[in-house]
């Protein structure tokens, strides 16, 4: 036990957050794979009452700009805020496990029900705002962990050291918001657009 805590001691956060995120691939797969009748009916009404719909009915752009917008800035300030309390960390496994898990079970299973036409579906949910949200969240991941670290590992002093210890960040946050602004944008506009077409191939 002691020589696995010295190991894992050793690795730096970057593969920490790869192991993590590999494991959470996995064990999503995995799930897809092993409980495929549990979802197989509900993807089949999916396609055909949510793709019809989806595909027929006009887009609300601006509506859905603003619902992505609020979500993703909904998380984006809880993601910042946790990272000056003691439970940044810990959020942060957390999220790299569910991103994993939840990518796993979704690849694998729209792969096992469409098979080789299922990645043009994949690739379509991602495109492009997905190009500009991974960048936004490895950086968000790598700088928040840094942020949470110096304050409760490596000052141990939190509280008269945090604006000192915030400020360098900030411009970076700001940096990283604007960014999200443009991922938003992409995904009701273009997104939205390139994923209302590809589904009608699936009906």
């Amino acid at each position: 036990m002691k020589q696995f805590k010295l190991q894992l001691h050793r690795l730096s956060v970057v593969q920490i957050a790869i192991i993590l995120l590999i494991l959470g691939l996995f064990f999503g797969g995995l799930f897809a794979n092993t409980f495929k009748n549990s979802y197989d009916k509900q993807m089949l009404n999916y396609q055909n009452s949510v793709f019809s719909d989806i595909t027929t009915n006009a887009i609300n752009y601006a509506g859905l700009f603003r619902y992505i917008l609020a979500k993703n800035f909904g998380e984006f300030i809880v993601f910042w805020l946790l990272c000056i309390t003691i439970l940044g960390i810990p959020y942060m496994a957390y999220k790299i496990i569910s991103f994993g898990f939840f990518t796993g079970f979704f690849i694998s299973a729209v792969s096992i029900q469409y098979g080789m036409k299922g990645i043009l579906l994949i690739l379509a949910y991602v495109f492009p705002h997905g190009l500009l949200y991974l960048p936004i969240m490895i950086m968000s991941f790598y700088k928040g962990f840094e942020l949470c670290r110096s304050i409760y590992h490596d000052k141990r002093n939190h509280i008269s050291g945090l604006s000192t210890l915030i400020k360098p960040k900030l411009a970076l946050v700001f940096m990283l918001a604007v960014a999200l602004v443009i991922g938003s944008f992409l995904e009701a506009y273009v997104g939205s657009f390139i994923l209302k077409k590809t589904l009608g191939l699936f009906i």
